[in-house]
């Protein structure tokens, strides 16, 4: 039986902005012919029982990241090369966003073999694409065949796509985090916003603790506030959001947090 030649590992993992959530669905890109359509959707099923055999939560098809995987997969089948970048183009990063993919991690998986079950059997038995198809933080992925004399060209693109959120969004969710933990808090407050500039006038009155942050996931503190608040330090606080900052192509989340 022939065996399937996975290329390298591709996975990039960055900080990134949350965009507005695109609309999900299970179906795989409409230029893929049934063939294509179906072996695409067994990829999937696979992906996520493998996901679920090591107590991991599936994956969703995304519309554009199936596009992204798409476009690549006919690329490859052009060239009768296996990569995750060919000639004249865009890298990963690009190929996602210019799709519309907004996340803050994405990984790449290729291949080529006569059947779904072989793409995905390499995949699994290879410790980088085994890693990209269980990572615990992605929660996409879009999925491209192309068929070709015999040969299924299989593209899969993972990504953790985030939520979309506004600044004062930002603002009430971390203020709730905040009031869980006991403090009196109050959002989208001035003082706080003063401390996005690099050189801020200090505010009256001095806060304990001036903490800026970049993150995804604001369900979550940083520790040294989180210890804080364990051992009394702080009584109150006010939050605020400020313009997102790049970071290689992506976009964080910058939180203030004042602590009094």
């Amino acid at each position: 039986m022939r065996s399937t030649k996975p290329a390298l590992l591709l996975t990039i993992v960055f900080l990134a902005l949350p965009f507005p959530a695109r609309s999900q669905s299970d179906a795989p890109h409409s230029s893929m012919n049934e063939t294509e359509r179906s072996a695409a959707a067994d990829l999937l099923q696979a992906t996520n029982q493998d996901r679920s055999s090591q107590g991991l939560l599936p994956v969703h098809s995304d519309r554009a990241l199936t596009q992204a995987a798409w476009e690549h997969a006919q690329r490859m089948v052009a060239s009768g090369r296996l990569s995750h970048q060919l000639p004249g183009e865009p890298d990963l990063i690009v190929r996602v966003q210019q799709a519309g993919v907004h996340c803050s991690t994405v990984a790449e998986n290729v291949a080529d073999a006569p059947t779904p079950g072989q793409i995905n059997d390499e995949w699994m038995h290879s410790p980088p694409h085994r890693a990209n198809l269980l990572d615990p933080r992605v929660n996409a992925v879009g999925i491209a065949i192309v068929q070709r004399r015999g040969e299924l060209y299989a593209v899969q693109d993972f990504a953790r796509e985030v939520p979309s959120l506004t600044r004062p969004q930002q603002e009430k969710q971390v203020a709730t985090l905040l009031a869980q933990h006991g403090l009196r808090v109050q959002p989208g407050d001035a003082r706080a916003t003063s401390y996005c500039d690099a050189d801020p006038r200090p505010q009256q009155p001095l806060p304990r603790l001036i903490m800026r942050y970049g993150t995804v996931d604001l369900r979550q503190l940083p520790n040294r506030v989180k210890q804080g608040i364990a051992a009394g330090t702080y009584r109150s606080a006010v939050v605020g959001a400020c313009n997102p900052a790049n970071q290689n192509g992506f976009t964080a989340y910058q939180i203030v947090v004042l602590l009094f």
